[in-house]
């Protein structure tokens, strides 16, 4: 029987522990992989500092062009959209996503890793910095992008291609080189990513990518040979992780929790805001750290609103629009969140109950501030409805929590949305949309989300050291300022 290998140093090795993958739908067999040994973390790690000269002194156009490799085939792997793949059948049994979604998740990858491959020069050149000539008029600056290191990167099951992709694209273009740990439920498909970055002809050393649990993410985030650490995951986890960086001034790049709200106006397109915000709350079974997961409806249109919802909702079906959860412990907190909610005097508009190993799409009217969903990351397939009446009223409850990761706003008045968002304490807002990522845009996080931005210009930006170097023009022997005064 076939089990994945994991990759140190551009070799493909085995180990004495091999791990099972079952399929979250129906606990099917989907494959089996050797878990690294903890004792080769510092060895592997190595490895990649041993690459690190040479990859980062590679002109930036060649290591643009391995990553443009790595982007084709994505594009390769993608073939015709609703059309399965082997690449979209493992995202599919691996992690229980729907085919419609795994075909959003490989081509938006080949995108991003296509974008970072083309922007990669324009961003990392040496930048002139335009000094008062009147005051210096002999002094030239310029600011120099240089790698940080080497790149610990430590990312979720619930986008097992993109969220890697786009962190490791970022750093590799920059010149690190980069020790990945795909989540435990996620394993398999962050193997392919190695065998993708294997074929576009990525030198020995420049990503090695490691398999286990949270031990091995540990001993990654503890080695003093790793230089950066860039995390997708939990609150929980994520503040442990910027303590333990913090004490040895160990740059951070974390995406953490999110609670998103989604502002329904009074003028909103019913339709409009009622598809989006149905697949905004249940695609992926709402395992979206930007899912819609707090709906503030205006009350002038709140009775349609719902109605509208639930009547969308109860076309969804099992297995085929909504995924099963991740595991048994997800599938347990999502229904003490729901039992919450009612015994705290939430009315059940529809689902709310386990089907196996799924959650039925569930809205929730009626809530108010004392329940956990309102201040708690809630990761499931779960549609809270809260009524407002003013805009200021909507605007503070809205920011009335400790994430700060995206939000949406429904409104055909333009101007009014945006005078919205600028109030929202958020890091995205979408208007009239919900949870799409763009290359060329930052995808950022503030307050207890974290501090983390990727993509854009700004995103490669994180992974790289930023250096001033100054120069003198003119022959003068001394300097006005010097001695003697």
């Amino acid at each position: 029987m076939n089990v994945s290998k994991f990759y140190m140093n551009g070799e493909w090795q085995e180990s004495n522990e091999i791990v099972t993958v079952l399929n979250p739908k129906d606990k099917s067999y989907v494959g089996k992989y050797y878990a690294t040994n903890k004792t080769l973390i510092p060895e592997i790690i190595t490895s990649s500092k041993k690459a690190l000269d040479d990859w980062a002194n590679m002109p930036i156009e060649k290591r643009g062009n391995i990553i443009q490799k790595a982007s084709d085939i994505l594009v390769r792997e993608y073939g015709d959209e609703g059309k399965e793949t082997r690449l979209k059948k493992l995202i599919v049994d691996e992690v229980g996503k729907r085919l419609p979604e795994a075909d959003i998740e490989v081509i938006e990858s080949s995108d991003m890793l296509g974008y970072f491959a083309n922007v990669g020069s324009k961003v990392l050149d040496n930048k002139d910095i335009q000094l008062n000539e009147e005051l210096w008029p002999t002094k030239r600056s310029y600011i120099a992008y240089e790698p940080v290191g080497v790149i610990g990167i430590i990312q979720p099951w619930n986008y097992p291609l993109e969220l890697p992709l786009w962190a490791i694209g970022s750093a590799l273009i920059a010149g690190n080189t980069v020790v990945f740990k795909p989540s435990e439920y996620s394993t398999l498909v962050g193997i392919e990513i190695a065998k993708i970055f294997d074929e576009a002809g990525l030198p020995k050393g420049v990503l090695n990518v490691v398999t286990g649990n949270g031990e091995i993410g540990k001993l990654i985030v503890e080695n003093k040979d790793i230089d950066m650490i860039a995390f997708t995951g939990s609150h929980k986890v994520g503040k442990q992780i910027n303590i333990k960086c913090a004490e040895n001034f160990k740059k951070v790049n974390l995406e953490l929790s999110g609670n998103d709200a989604a502002i329904v106006c009074s003028d909103a397109d019913l339709e409009l805001a009622a598809n989006g915000i149905v697949w905004g709350a249940y695609c992926n079974a709402g395992q979206v750290c930007v899912g819609a997961k707090r709906i503030f409806v205006h009350e002038q249109i709140y009775d349609d609103f719902v109605k509208t919802v639930k009547e969308k909702t109860e076309e969804l079906r099992l297995g085929i629009d909504i995924g099963p959860i991740i595991n048994e412990n997800e599938i347990i907190k999502i229904e003490s969140f729901i039992r919450d909610a009612v015994e705290k005097g939430a009315s059940l508009v529809s689902g709310g109950k386990r089907e196996d190993n799924y959650i039925q799409p569930t809205i929730l009217a009626n809530i108010n501030s004392t329940m956990t969903l309102m201040h708690e990351e809630l990761f499931g397939p779960v549609l809270p409805i809260i009524k407002y009446s003013t805009l200021s009223e909507v605007i503070q409850m809205a920011n009335d929590t400790q994430y700060g990761l995206g939000a949406s706003i429904w409104s055909k008045d333009s101007t009014k949305a945006k005078t919205i968002s600028q109030k929202l304490q958020v890091g995205m807002v979408w208007i009239n949309d919900i949870n799409v990522a763009y290359p060329e845009a930052p995808w950022g996080s503030i307050k207890a989300s974290g501090n983390g931005i990727s993509l854009s210009t700004y995103g490669i930006e994180k992974y790289c050291n930023i250096k001033h170097v100054n120069y003198e023009t003119s022959n003068d022997k001394t300097r006005v300022w010097w001695f003697p005064y």
